[in-house]
């Protein structure tokens, strides 16, 4: 977890940006932030800001591109954590394929990625990445159409979970459990370690935001 933010979904929805800092030695460095963060350390008056950096701009569609290509070469390089976090995997996943186990973490992040939009963008911007996102999952080879709806109920979910002043990684891991006919030991101990591996998969549109401008 980063230190610049102020707990777990702060880092994941917050709205951020990034800051050239004084470095207190007479540098300058720069910071990714989320704004609740540099509000409260300025408050505290235990930060001093340079300027904000400069943000490059790019299309609403290479942004979708990168966020579904960064989720998926993200799979093989943190797959092995993502295990590790569920105790018992290899007993409660004994009868999934793996790759269908990995895809489905890939579906859950895409569409808790699809909540944090609403915090990081205007509304009518968000709901347009929102489609777009469907769009180009939905042009996957055979899957596309299944894999679009299910990005889609990911994020029905967890926007459920908020609705109700809920956990949504809780309820993504639940549906998650639910799509895999995973109905037998998941205990809280287990379905925490499936929130952590979802966590590890997700936060793109978050780096989008802190990087980049979204042009028309």
């Amino acid at each position: 977890m980063t230190q610049f933010s102020v707990g777990l979904f702060d880092r994941l929805f917050g709205k951020k940006t990034t800051l050239e800092l004084s470095d207190g030695k007479g540098g300058i460095v720069k910071r990714t932030v989320t704004e609740k963060w540099l509000a409260t350390m300025q408050e505290q008056g235990e930060m001093s800001v340079v300027r904000e950096s400069a943000i490059n701009s790019i299309s609403s569609d290479m942004a979708v591109a990168f966020v579904f290509k960064a989720a998926m070469d993200d799979l093989p390089l943190k797959w092995e954590y993502v295990k590790s976090e569920i105790i018992g995997y290899d007993v409660i996943f004994k009868d999934i394929p793996e790759e269908w186990a990995q895809f489905e973490f890939i579906l859950a992040s895409l569409g808790l990625d699809l909540l944090a939009l609403y915090n990081l963008y205007p509304k009518e911007q968000a709901t347009e990445l929102h489609e777009q996102v469907l769009t180009l999952v939905r042009q996957m080879e055979e899957i596309g159409e299944n894999s679009s709806t299910a990005v889609h109920d990911y994020y029905l979910v967890v926007s459920d979970a908020v609705s109700n002043t809920e956990n949504p990684l809780e309820y993504a891991a639940s549906f998650l459990c639910h799509r895999l006919d995973l109905t037998e030991d998941i205990g809280p101990i287990v379905l925490t370690g499936i929130m952590a591996g979802i966590t590890q998969l997700g936060g793109k549109w978050g780096w989008i935001r802190q990087n980049f401008i979204i042009s028309d």
